[in-house]
């Protein structure tokens, strides 16, 4: 959307998806299809023409695979991935196989036919709830944009690794082919209309370290090709036009971030303590095996939240296999020592994708079957994911935890799911670690007031303050409506942080914070003051998060100070629980 002062000086806010500064002139691309129309055919044709579909379909997935290796090697197996599963689109019998009828049962060329029969899928796709099924059509797209740039004998809409010089490119929406494409000695910032932060784009931005902002809406058609941008991938905001005055503010801004970052990265082998003793473990939130590296560069103390559910990533509609998991597990226990690996069990549902799991859509998707309650009622899932963890603990110091948790009975049923996991590793001699410890995820407001009876039979508790915040605020923070009233130091949900704290402390069971609550410096102090010492983050914040305050007391001031500034009823409630 736009906002602002007109041309000069207009300022574009979206959804930041891969972070940094970007100042550059904005090159705008066309839209994504060349002109196709029908041509009908006579005689032998229909057959020259499904031969030359099919020679067309074999170039196009031998330049996927190329790009999968490619990017493979250059960022990692995972991302690679989006390119295998347009490899699997290009494979696919029923879309092959409707072209070729098409072509000769209505006797005309291979552009028309396949057009047809893939608007026919992307028009299903794009009325789909779930965003990764709506991700499919684009990569849907894509692979038509390839096929049809060889049918036609024309170029693709634009190569981005031809360009002579920087730019800020500004799309509709930009593929995952064109995107793994770009040339990062020249594309120094992206611009665009759609995505967010789950999509394919936004993924290869943030791993090639270009910064980018989606969901800008109009961008494509408010933007013009020359004109001067300025671009925070961390925020959003993208800026047309800067006076002189306003570009000299936003390169300061980007001088000044890239100091920080580097005095940040000193910090990264210091201890997290206080210099009263108090000791702070500071772990790093993980979504991508790739982040690992990332992890130990900014001094992470192991991993206290993998999310399982992004091992889909490579397009398919179920979780991977047990062997799947079971590898990356072990690869990631590895990693992670001398430290821990905390697990999370596949957090599906909700605004994560379920993809073809869920039985049918929900109209309230966020109260629905969701985490725990999605594993319950796909036990085999959780099985084989239970049995994947725990042939993966003798490689590290593995912990397992379950999301959406809101009473005894769903933890005591996967507590007896996994116990009879146990048994069944144990009579067929696999390996395992017997003690592998089995914590629940207090995200739920539910979970949160009855915590003290929870703890008295996890091995251990985390909070998860993003969906503990939305909850207990009513509050849909991906709503633009009304997510200005989510506020991490509400009055209510310190109240409820202090009780896990407390639950957790009198019963002796560990607790953590995995919510981005725990990368703002100022909420982790609050944190601390409430009597929460293990915080995992993105491992990019944690230098940050190394305050140096004097004493614990000091922390609890800080606290009252950020509370004062909220409202007098919430420095009158943080006095009270700071005072116990």
């Amino acid at each position: 959307m736009t906002e602002g002062r007109g041309a000069a000086g207009e300022i574009l806010r979206g959804v930041g998806v891969s972070s940094g500064i970007a100042i550059g002139r904005a090159l705008v691309l066309e839209g994504p299809h060349v002109a196709i129309f029908r041509l009908d055919l006579e005689g032998e044709a229909p057959e020259r023409e499904v031969a030359r579909f099919q020679r067309a379909v074999r170039q196009a997935w031998r330049q996927l695979r190329r790009l999968r290796d490619r990017v493979t090697s250059e960022a990692g197996e995972t991302y690679g991935r989006v390119f295998q599963a347009q490899i699997l689109i290009l494979r696919d019998r029923a879309l092959l196989e409707e072209t070729l009828a098409l072509i000769r049962r209505e006797r005309v060329n291979a552009e028309w036919a396949f057009r047809s029969v893939v608007g026919r899928y992307t028009q299903v796709f794009a009325q789909l709830g779930d965003p990764e099924l709506r991700e499919r059509g684009t990569d849907i797209e894509d692979v038509e944009a390839r096929v049809q740039a060889i049918l036609t004998g024309s170029k693709r809409r634009h190569d981005l690794g031809e360009l002579a010089e920087d730019a800020i490119v500004v799309s509709a929406s930009l593929s995952p082919s064109d995107a793994a494409s770009l040339n990062r000695a020249r594309v120094i910032g992206l611009a665009i209309d759609g995505g967010g932060p789950a999509s394919h784009t936004a993924i290869i931005a943030s791993a090639l370290g270009i910064p980018a902002v989606a969901g800008l809406r109009d961008a494509s058609h408010v933007l013009r090709t020359g004109d001067l941008l300025a671009l925070d991938g961390a925020t959003g905001v993208v800026l047309r036009n800067p006076t002189q005055g306003e570009q000299d503010v936003w390169r300061e801004r980007k001088a000044r971030l890239a100091r920080r970052d580097l005095d940040l990265l000193l910090l990264s082998d210091q201890p997290a303590v206080t210099r009263d003793g108090l000791r702070v473990a500071l772990r790093a939130n993980v979504q991508l095996p790739e982040e690992m590296a990332a992890a130990r560069r900014f001094g992470a103390e192991g991993v206290g939240l993998f999310r399982s559910e992004f091992l889909r990533l490579g397009g398919t509609q179920e979780p991977p296999d047990e062997e799947t998991q079971y590898r990356a597990y072990r690869d990631l226990a590895e990693q992670a020592l001398p430290h821990e690996l905390a697990i999370r069990t596949f957090d599906l549902g909700g605004e994560k994708p379920a993809g073809a799991s869920l039985e049918r859509r929900e109209t309230n998707p966020a109260l629905g079957l969701r985490g725990i309650r999605f594993g319950l009622r796909r036990p085999e899932l959780l099985r084989a994911q239970a049995r994947a963890i725990l042939r993966a603990s003798p490689h590290g110091k593995v912990r397992m935890m379950l999301p959406m948790v809101s009473g005894l009975e769903e933890l005591r049923e996967a507590q007896a799911l996994v116990e009879s996991v146990r048994r069944d590793l144990a009579r067929e001699g696999v390996p395992f670690e017997p003690d592998v410890p089995l914590g629940v995820m207090i995200e739920v407001p539910a979970a949160a007031l009855v915590a003290d009876r929870l703890a008295r039979e996890a091995d251990f508790l985390a909070l998860g303050t993003n969906d503990l915040i939305q909850y207990a605020l009513a509050i849909d923070r991906g709503n633009q409506s009304v997510s200005y009233l989510y506020e991490p130091l509400h009055p209510a949900v310190l109240l409820l942080v202090r009780r896990v704290a407390e639950a957790a402390a009198a019963l002796g069971r560990r607790l953590s914070v995995c919510g981005e609550m725990a990368s703002s410096p100022p909420a982790a102090v609050v944190l601390i003051g409430l009597g929460v010492t293990e915080l995992s983050m993105t491992p990019s914040t944690i230098p940050a998060v190394k305050m140096r305050l004097d004493t614990a007391a000091a922390i609890k001031s800080r606290v009252r100070e950020r509370l004062a500034s909220l409202s007098p009823e919430a420095h009158a409630c943080a006095a009270e629980e700071l005072r116990r």
